[in-house]
């Protein structure tokens, strides 16, 4: 699928044959969607199909098997992140790249979360493309310098692969339990706030931080509050 070459000082470097890497470009808007399809296919790039509808887009990703599909986060609303999850569940090896127009710090750490492989602004051009589509070709995580600077101006740093798996491990209630912790809200308050014993927060709050390899339940606030934005 790639072609492997010899780099001057020896190393090995891998080049994408666009077309060998089949995309489907699922936007919430039919002109976005009919022109970067156009533009990609322009390109020589495999584009598979397009789709502008959550369902859709579901359904040509169980028959069209793409290896790549560029997803607006505006396609279906709040519900845009269940076309990963459902993709995950029926054990579909696509990969999903985020591309985005209209940024949303909460979004973007959702999509950091739940198993996105490139992230995009929709103000890079094809050659930042060209590079998230090879990078994540290779089984790799791209962050376009559009993207990076978008990032920036919220203050937000990416994080870590160690770090995102780390996070991935917590389950939903857990989640809830450090953010609430990285509020500062008090053990009580939180206990009282989920519906829970006091007992019940202390062992989640042990399985928390054994997740995140914490050294103490003491730590967790310090380090929910680095990590809040992806909670």
């Amino acid at each position: 699928m790639e072609q492997m070459v010899d780099s001057p000082d020896g190393a090995k470097k891998y080049f994408l044959r666009r077309r060998d890497f089949s995309i489907l470009v699922a936007q919430s808007e039919q002109f976005t969607c009919e022109v970067l399809s156009q533009l990609l296919k322009e390109q020589g790039y495999n584009v598979v199909g397009r789709a502008v509808e959550m369902e859709d887009t579901l359904q040509q990703i169980r028959v069209k098997r793409p290896q790549c599909v560029i997803l607006d986060s505006e396609i279906s609303g709040r519900r845009s992140f269940d076309i990963v999850r459902q993709s995950q569940a029926d054990d579909q090896h696509t990969k999903f790249i985020l591309y985005t127009s209209r940024p949303d710090l909460r979004t973007i750490a959702h999509a950091m979360q739940i198993g996105f492989f490139g992230f995009l602004y929709a103000s890079d051009g094809l050659e930042e493309l060209y590079r998230c589509f090879q990078t994540v070709s290779t089984g790799g995580c791209y962050y376009s310098a559009g993207f990076m600077a978008l990032l920036k101006n919220y203050g937000v740093e990416v994080l870590e692969e160690g770090t995102r798996e780390q996070i991935n491990r917590l389950s939903d209630r857990e989640r809830e339990v450090l953010r609430l912790i990285s509020q500062g809200m008090p053990g009580d308050e939180i206990a009282k706030a989920l519906h829970i014993s006091y007992r019940t927060l202390s062992n989640h709050k042990t399985n928390i931080a054994k997740k995140l390899n914490v050294g103490s339940c003491r730590q967790l606030t310090r380090y929910g509050i680095t990590i809040k934005n992806y909670l």
